[in-house]
């Protein structure tokens, strides 16, 4: 009389391997970031010189972006870009406050008029 053998698990095709389970999102927070203070820099942010306790720095579709603790003890978050916890861009280091646009960022606006002010590409309403 045959003896019969049992299938191992992973060669069981009712068993799926669901490598998933073990891959860590990318919207998981980053480790080490608890207890840090943070500080709103962006120059036409309403809240720019205020300091909060910061709860994380994730990515947040696509966007680096800091969760923070505001005063009502609601959990907010902003652009890492318009805190103390980025530091400032080449240009804005260099300009110290004397230009309020970088040249990069007036081109790619003249672009955007050109195309939108080009005549004949707008359909009348």
């Amino acid at each position: 009389m045959a003896q019969a053998t049992k299938k191992p698990a992973l060669d069981n095709p009712h068993r799926r391997f669901r490598p998933w389970l073990w891959i860590k999102p990318s919207t998981a927070a980053r480790m080490g970031t608890t207890g840090l203070t943070v500080r709103i820099t962006h120059p036409f942010h309403p809240l720019k010189g205020q300091a909060f306790d910061m709860i994380s720095r994730s990515p947040h579709w696509g966007d680096d972006r800091v969760i923070y603790r505001a005063a009502d003890g609601t959990l907010p978050t902003i652009a890492a870009a318009m805190t103390d916890m980025e530091q400032p861009d080449a240009f804005r280091r260099v300009a110290a406050g004397r230009a309020a646009f970088r040249t990069a960022d007036l081109l790619d606006l003249l672009t955007l008029l050109d195309r939108v002010s080009a005549p004949g590409e707008a359909e009348d309403a």
